[in-house]
């Protein structure tokens, strides 16, 4: 199978040789993509924000020689100017739909700019947009990394309750005596599949950050994983 092993800048610029690696790449982001455009599109019916998404990310597809355009800088990341193309590309879509429908253009784009001029686009965005990026991509990894873990379970190297302990721990914030209790478990057995569970998500989000150029290998994957919940919690 192939695999985009870094998304470094210099991979970047490779792009438009290697429709492979794009493929590679938009499906390394593309829930990060999702969560960022329902955020921004507050007020559309879901199924359309669904339907435009997916078209977004058609159109990502399409355009090697865009997404090579993205420049490094001081506080620059990929992720970045991937969402803002991602914005733009949600404007037009949006403006499609509503045009369909006999409606006013949105509010979002009152004079039909929405085209994407990528010469002013940026790696670097101001710091409340990074703030809603960085939770986007965030949830989007976490959500990753948590159908890892789904597949270890359905695959039979983790028990068939160790997601849902660690979910119900990590993400919603249960103490362990207190689940171990409501599902009529040991606290010691509950503590060893949260941790055994906990362990494989940490991998999983591990992982899919050096992917992207976002860990080195040197460094602490548990760290990683709580940086990630706290970007989520304060978003």
């Amino acid at each position: 199978m192939y695999a985009f092993p870094n998304t470094r800048w210099s991979l970047i610029a490779t792009l438009p040789g290697q429709p492979h690696q794009v493929g590679t790449l938009i499906g390394m982001y593309a829930d990060a993509i999702g969560a960022y455009l329902h955020t921004r599109l507050v007020g559309e019916r879901v199924e359309r924000v669904d339907d435009i998404v997916q078209e977004v990310l058609v159109d990502l597809l399409s355009k090697p020689d865009v997404l090579a355009k993205a420049q490094p800088g001081q506080g620059s990341r990929f992720r970045y100017y991937l969402m803002n193309l991602a914005w733009l590309g949600a404007l037009n879509a949006l403006r499609h739909h509503r045009r369909r429908d006999h409606a006013a253009p949105e509010a979002h784009d009152p004079d039909g700019e929405g085209v994407a001029r990528v010469e002013l686009l940026s790696a670097t965005v101001p710091a409340p947009e990074q703030a809603a990026m960085d939770r986007a991509w965030a949830v989007g990894v976490m959500q990753g990394a948590l159908d890892d873990v789904r597949a270890l379970v359905s695959g039979g190297r983790l028990p068939p309750d160790a997601l849902q302990i660690l979910v119900r721990n990590l993400v919603d914030g249960h103490a362990l005596r207190d689940i171990a209790a409501d599902i009529g478990m040991p606290v010691a057995t509950c503590h060893r599949r949260c941790a055994h569970a906990r362990t494989a998500l940490q991998e999983a989000i591990a992982e899919r950050l050096r992917l992207v150029g976002e860990l080195g290998d040197g460094e602490d994957p548990a760290a990683a994983c709580e940086v990630l919940l706290a970007a989520i919690a304060h978003g």
